[in-house]
């Protein structure tokens, strides 16, 4: 415990320093071998006082051991990568045997390609990226230091552009542009993200995007966005730094969205979104203001029959 407790000055030991901790656990799965973070004091209601816990001060009694630890869930990451190796799971650097990559794309030192993942033409990828098994980066594409692609992801494939000609055929308007990603950025498996008509597509460093996501062709994402999985964001629109949208959320084409902004589940944005504001439903509202309207359509029914009641009483004032 006394190593754990060392490491990046993750907190102060509360019992016997030398206890041996196998792994990290959930407070479900925990036994004497296991050290629990906890940041909800909930979570110690039916933990076994036996178990050790990364947890505030204030969650120990006279008998808990553990690493008293103020911020839990922010050293989270660091107490895994010494518990559990997963500073030990980065790949080799150095492209696949199996992997594809143009003579005229840049891998850079420590950068890692992937068995069957596809580099093209005038591509980057950082030093340090790791780009994982069956992905695929178009040409144009550039990649910033130590990001994660993940299976299946493609990245610079056509936007999605299209106009009426006279005869009312759609023509295709040629997608010229690339996509470039800055640094630290993961992308989920079988995301897709279209290089822009012109300009590049822009990812900015420190973002995190989810599984299965649609980012269109001319997008820009700030600096540590988080986009879960199931969005979809339309051309030319901006998410500025910050910007947090949950699962299942639908961006339309050319809104802005402000620093900041959280967008809730299954919102359908169709209007710009002000600096910090947090919304939600169809179309995109104050989350509050949403949430008021939702229970008042759930008593819907209840209000028809009082009105009908009304009427029905009205009627029979006026018959007398």
């Amino acid at each position: 415990m006394k190593k754990l407790a060392d490491f990046s000055n993750i907190g102060v030991i509360k019992g016997d320093p030398e206890k041996i901790i196998h792994n990290v656990s959930s407070p479900e799965h925990a036994d004497e071998n296991s050290l629990c973070v906890i940041w909800d004091e909930g979570a110690l209601k039916d933990l076994d006082h036996k178990i050790l816990i990364a947890a505030p001060e204030n969650f120990f009694d006279d008998e808990r051991q553990g690493i008293i630890c103020e911020n839990p869930r922010a050293k989270l990451p660091d107490i895994l990568k010494i518990l559990n190796g997963a500073e030990n799971n980065s790949h080799a650097s150095g492209i696949h045997p199996r992997a594809v990559v143009d003579e005229s794309a840049v891998i850079e030192s420590g950068a890692y390609i992937g068995a069957c993942a596809y580099v093209g033409k005038n591509c980057i990828v950082g030093a340090g990226s790791v780009i994982e098994p069956n992905a695929t980066l178009y040409e144009n594409v550039k990649i910033g230091k130590n990001c994660l692609i993940h299976s299946g992801a493609v990245i610079g494939c056509d936007g999605f552009g299209f106009a009426p000609g006279a005869d009312g055929v759609l023509i295709k308007i040629p997608q010229n542009g690339g996509v470039k990603i800055g640094d630290n950025v993961e992308i989920g498996a079988c995301t897709t993200i279209d290089r822009g008509t012109l300009d590049d597509t822009e990812i900015n460093s420190g973002t995190k995007i989810d599984n299965h996501v649609q980012i269109g062709h001319n997008v820009k994402v700030g600096k540590n966005c988080i986009i879960c999985s199931m969005t979809g964001i339309a051309g030319s629109s901006v998410l500025e730094d910050g910007v947090t949208i949950s699962v299942q959320a639908g961006i339309t084409d050319h809104v802005h969205v402000g620093k900041g902004a959280v967008i809730a589940g299954r919102t359908g944005v169709t209007n710009d979104i002000k600096a910090g504001a947090v919304v939600s439903g169809f179309p995109a509202r104050p989350h509050n203001e949403n949430k008021r309207a939702l229970i008042l359509a759930a008593r819907l029914p209840e209000l028809f029959k009082r009105i009908h009641k009304l009427e029905r009483n009205l009627d029979e004032i006026d018959n007398r």
